[in-house]
C-alpha cells in the first residue's frame, strides 16, 4: 500500500472520529436511521435467503479481490442470484457492503460478552483480552480488514462504523459495570467512544502499513487505550463477585 493509500486511510478514520463525536449525544433508545442506499430488509423466507446469499457472495469476493474491484452484477453472479433480484435488495454495490459491514459489526458485539471475566481480574486485563480478540478476528478474516480498515471504505460504511462504535461504547460500559464496581465517570459513554476511536486508528495504521495487525501495533493499541482510560479511571477497581447459578439453572 503506497503513501496515498495510507493518507486516504487516515482521512477516512478522521472522518469516522468526527462522525462519532456528532453521535455522542444520540438517544440510545432511538434506532439509528438506515443510510439512504439501503433498501428495506426482506421479510419473506425466500427473500431472506437471497439477501444472505448476496452477502455471503460479497464476503467470498472480498477474500479474493479488493473492495473497489467488486460490482453488483459480479456479486449476483457469485451468489447465483438473478441480477434483478440483487438490484431489488441493493441499489448499488455500496449498499451490499454496508449490509455486510453491519453483519461484521455483530461479530464485534459478541466479543464483548465472550471475554471471560475470571480471566480478567482487572479492567486493564479485560481490555487487553478484548483487543486481542478483535485483532484475531481482523487477522483471521481478510474481508473484515478490507471493509472496516481499508483505504477504499465507502462513506456509508464510515457512517455505519461511527454509529456502531457509539453503541459498542455503551455496551462496553454496561459490561464493565457488571464485572467491576465502577466509579461514577462523567460522560462515560463519550470517553469509551474516544477509547474505541483510538484503538481503531492504531489498528487502521497497522493495516495501512502491513496489510494486517502486527503484534507491535496490537500492543500500541492497548497502550493508547489504557493510557487514555487512566485519565478517568482509577488504577484499581474492585471486581464484582461471581454470581452463583440458581438452583433452577444448576
Amino acid at each position: 500500500m503506497d503513501g496515498r493509500d495510507e493518507t486516504r486511510c487516515a482521512h477516512v478514520k478522521m472522518h469516522t472520529f468526527r462522525s462519532s463525536q456528532a453521535m455522542v449525544g444520540m438517544n440510545p433508545s432511538k434506532p439509528v436511521s438506515p443510510a439512504p442506499s439501503v433498501r428495506k430488509r426482506p421479510q419473506q423466507e425466500r427473500g431472506v435467503v437471497r439477501f444472505n446469499r448476496l452477502l455471503d457472495a460479497a464476503h467470498a469476493l472480498l477474500e479474493r479481490q479488493e473492495l473497489h474491484e467488486i460490482g453488483l452484477y459480479q456479486i449476483a453472479k457469485e451468489a447465483q442470484v438473478p441480477p434483478a433480484s440483487a438490484y431489488h435488495f441493493f441499489p448499488s454495490p455500496d449498499a451490499v457492503l454496508l449490509a455486510l459491514a453491519e453483519r461484521y459489526h455483530t461479530l464485534f458485539y459478541e466479543l464483548v460478552d465472550h471475554v471471560d471475566a475470571p480471566r480478567a481480574p482487572t479492567w486493564q486485563a479485560w481490555l487487553k483480552l478484548r483487543i486481542a480478540a478483535a485483532v484475531r478476528l481482523y487477522n483471521d478474516t481478510p474481508p473484515i480488514r478490507k471493509l472496516l480498515l481499508g483505504s477504499h471504505t465507502t462513506r456509508e460504511v464510515v457512517q455505519s462504523e461511527a454509529g456502531f462504535n457509539d453503541v459498542l461504547a455503551r455496551s462496553i460500559l454496561a459490561h464493565c459495570e457488571r464485572l467491576f464496581h465502577m466509579p461514577y465517570v462523567r460522560d462515560a459513554e463519550r470517553r469509551f467512544l474516544v477509547m474505541l476511536t483510538l484503538i481503531d486508528a492504531v489498528l487502521s495504521l497497522s493495516y495501512a502499513k502491513h496489510g494486517m495487525i502486527t503484534p507491535q501495533f496490537e500492543e500500541d493499541a492497548l497502550v493508547a487505550a489504557v493510557s487514555y482510560c487512566r485519565t478517568f479511571l482509577p488504577e484499581v477497581i474492585e471486581q464484582r463477585e461471581a454470581v452463583a447459578p440458581s438452583k433452577t439453572e444448576s
